[in-house]
């Protein structure tokens, strides 16, 4: 069944119908010029070179170029096959512990890493099933809910750290919970929840609740991570081995019995994870294994294209016209250089290499296509670069290449391409697809508002967009708690300041109090040396007169003051006043 891929190109054969009316008036006004000289075969005769029917026969050449090539851009081309893949599969969450427990070394390099690894191996490996993540510790949460985005998954899945839960503790049960609320709630089967933990549960209902998932339908598997003899945990505040409330080292220790008995009762199976692979393998056998319900059918075409038989028929045209002389020539004695023919047939022709041009864009995205599908994004980039340098404003080409780009974790480089190609979609759902990637992006840097703001731009462009809605309700909700974390932080900060303050001046009062204290210690020992000082000094005895040696003294002190008034008498000629001296 043959069809046009461009369908939109065919439009401009209606140029042709145009362009034969203005060909045709301007033969039947030469005609009549013609005919106002004279008769119009002798005149034509008499015109140097005139050959009849040559302008007709090039016009006509110029319309099938033009209309070859026309086709060509539309791209004919036929269906060779068509399939009918029914697509089918089971939900999945992956239940991972995140206790600090998990960081124990004794498996290589520690055990969150391992468990981390062994979920992308299995994302690898799966294809149609449905996948969600939560992470548990004291309490669970939901990362991602169910969604056959497995990107989505591994981009979370690489932020995933002990930090994330601030209730430390090792709950199962709690887990399991949040699995059950998280399955469609209207079957009761096609559901599995895979466990990754060391075991060392704080729970006693784990088991108890396994059961009681495999009554609605659930299959649990446990992934056992650790070694049984146990390793000492690092503690990060006191950068030293953790220690428990009686000085001695925190060993953890996998507890497989737990496991074995949460599997045994989920009606599932239990792995000890040592070789990555190996387990991957397990588990996506079981899970194929599983009855499986419909999700959906795609339908996949293969196509082979003729375009270039049309390009090939237009370059024919183009040529035999630029060939075809105009006039009759004559032979001269002197050469001369031709003169090349301009006008309709190099626009033509700039418009045949312009088809050109968009075979080659073609190419370099289906080559980059099909390296990105092998994961070979550095390589899918430069062929989408080159694409681009053709076409700067080719949507599909900035679309891949943004995807290319955020693959390799080259977040803020792939925004800006998407950022583009939203700006310049034509369609919603361009602009959902760009805005939904820039999400993802702002997702793997923890920027959880700007994360919303794009989801947002997503579903006003598509609002069914499932997707879209539930990575817009998980980034609220973290957004919402790194909000907390961070009145959190700022409370704690300004008690910290608080309290360092009030140290500082409690301190201040120690010091001065010291100081006093030490200052009377000082003034005491000072008095006391003078006090011996002054006991160790021979003392002055008082004097002792009799009363008529008194009487003398006091008689003799008498005359003096009375010579000393006479002779002021004398000298100034008024009399003295004494004051008082006693």
């Amino acid at each position: 069944m043959f069809q046009f891929q461009h369908i939109g190109y065919l439009y401009a054969l209606g140029l042709l119908p145009l362009f034969v009316v203005l060909f045709t008036g301007a033969i039947y006004w030469r005609k009549r010029k013609l005919q106002k000289v004279g008769d119009e075969r002798l005149v034509n005769e008499q015109i140097r070179g005139f050959i009849p029917g040559r302008n007709t026969s090039r016009f006509i050449l110029l319309s099938i170029a033009l209309s070859v090539i026309i086709i060509g851009l539309a791209n004919l081309r036929m269906g060779d096959k068509s399939e009918k893949v029914q697509r089918k599969g089971v939900d999945v969450i992956i239940a991972l512990d995140v206790s600090k427990s998990m960081l124990a070394k004794d498996v290589s390099p520690d055990r969150l890493t391992r468990a981390k690894q062994l979920v992308m191996r299995m994302t690898d490996k799966m294809q149609n099933d449905r996948v969600a993540l939560i992470v548990f510790a004291g309490r669970a949460y939901l990362q991602v809910p169910l969604t056959i985005d497995y990107s989505a998954v591994k981009m979370l899945l690489q932020n995933v750290s002990p930090d994330m839960v601030p209730t430390q503790g090792t709950v199962i049960g709690d887990a399991i919970d949040m699995a059950m609320k998280s399955f469609t709630q209207n079957e009761r089967k096609y559901k599995s929840l895979i466990i990754i933990s060391d075991g060392e549960d704080h729970d006693e209902s784990a088991i108890e609740k396994a059961r009681e998932a495999a009554d609605q339908g659930v299959v649990v598997h446990t992934v056992g991570i650790g070694s049984p003899q146990g390793a000492t945990l690092y503690d990060p505040d006191t950068k030293s081995v953790k220690l428990d409330e009686n000085g001695n080292p925190v060993v953890s220790k996998l507890n497989e019995d737990e496991m074995r008995a949460i599997a045994s009762a989920g009606h599932g199976t239990y792995s000890l994870l040592q070789n990555t692979d190996e387990v991957a393998n397990r588990l996506v056998t079981e899970l194929d294994g599983m009855e499986q319900k419909s999700l959906g059918s795609v339908i996949y075409t293969d196509f082979t294209s003729y375009f270039q038989y049309f390009l090939l028929a237009g370059f024919l045209a183009l040529l035999i016209e630029w060939l075809l002389p105009g006039t009759k020539r004559k032979p001269k004695t002197n050469k001369a250089m031709p003169v090349m023919k301009t006008g309709i047939p190099m626009f033509l022709l700039f418009m045949a290499l312009g088809v050109s041009s968009h075979a080659q864009i073609s190419r370099y995205l289906q080559q980059g296509n099909t390296l990105y599908d092998q994961q070979k994004y550095k390589e899918a980039t430069a062929d989408y670069e080159k694409a681009l340098a053709k076409d700067p404003n080719n949507i599909t080409g900035m679309f891949n290449l943004g995807n290319s780009l955020y693959q390799q974790k080259q977040y803020d480089s792939s925004r800006k391409v998407l950022e583009q190609t939203a700006k310049i979609a034509k369609n919603n759902n361009g602009k959902a697809a760009a805005n939904y990637n820039i999400g993802n992006s702002y997702m793997s840097q923890q920027k959880w508002e700007d994360a919303v703001n794009a989801y947002k731009q997503t579903l006003r462009a598509n609002p069914q967009d499932v997707d879209a809605k539930y990575n817009l309700s998980y980034a609220e909700e973290m957004m919402k708690k790194q909000n907390q974390q961070n009145k959190d932080k700022n409370k704690q900060d300004k008690q910290n300041k608080d309290q360092k303050d009030k140290d500082k001046q409690n301190q201040q009062n120690k010091d001065k109090d010291k100081q006093d204290k030490n200052q009377d210690n000082k003034d005491n020992k000072d008095q006391k040396d003078d006090k011996d000082k002054q006991q160790q000094e021979p003392q002055s005895q008082p004097s002792k007169l009799s009363q008529q040696q008194a009487e003398q003294l006091l008689n003799a002190l008498q005359q003096e003051e009375k010579k000393l008034q006479d002779k002021l008498k004398k000298e100034k000629g008024v009399p003295v006043k004494l004051q008082k001296d006693w």
